[in-house]
């Protein structure tokens, strides 16, 4: 029962960082860094798998798509991470736990795609979705989700990879934090940082370049 419960309540955080990604932002670091756009524009973004981790808890989401635009241009920071763009709607399908449908309300677009390193050798870079704003709900159990979730972006396959294991080591620290809890049976605690994984492939070839 417990970890039923508790995978059903995971998959809808799972769903709320999904919306690409507040109680826990990112906070700045001073450390220059240059970002040259190319081929940027509006895009669209789809994943067909998402998966939330918690306390040793594992839910998946069956399809996520988003929108939004990062436009061709080239930026000089003094502080970092350095907003390239934004993700302006977002939608997610086949979120379930195993006691049934989970409920994702989406609020506060659009996010915020930023940058948090230099490219590596290989033409990733590290970045974040900031801004997340969503509320969960579902039988006994209803929460928010805020904050920044971490990912890398991958200029050969045009791919947004949101996972906390990232191939820069970053300069800020980016998180989820679960708060506002409401039943849920002690399973879900206001201050959690959730566990969020997933790969969104964007529609146009956008390339990222930070030194």
């Amino acid at each position: 029962m417990r970890n039923g419960l508790g995978r059903m309540l995971f998959t809808g955080a799972a769903a709320a960082l999904a919306i690409g990604f507040g109680a826990s932002s990112a906070l700045a670091t001073t450390a220059t860094l240059t970002v040259k756009v190319t081929n940027g524009g509006t895009y669209t973004a789809s994943s067909s798998s998402t998966v939330l981790t918690d306390h040793g808890v594992s839910v998946t989401c069956t399809g996520s798509k988003a929108s939004g635009s990062i436009p061709t241009k080239t930026y000089t920071a003094a502080t970092t991470p350095v907003k390239v763009g934004t993700s302006a709607t977002l939608s997610f399908s086949g979120c379930t736990g195993p006691l049934g449908a989970v409920t994702v309300t989406v609020n506060g677009l659009p996010y915020s795609v930023k940058v948090d390193s230099k490219t590596n050798g290989s033409g990733q870079t590290d970045g974040m979705v900031t801004g997340v704003k969503t509320a969960v709900s579902m039988p006994g159990c209803t929460f928010n989700v805020t904050g920044s979730a971490p990912g890398f972006y991958t200029n050969g396959t045009h791919k947004l990879s949101l996972n906390p294991k990232l191939p820069i080591t970053p300069l800020n620290k980016a998180q989820l934090t679960i708060g506002n809890v409401s039943g849920c049976a002690g399973l879900v605690n206001n201050g959690d940082h959730p566990t969020y994984k997933s790969v969104y492939t964007v529609s146009r070839a956008i390339k990222i370049n930070a030194s």
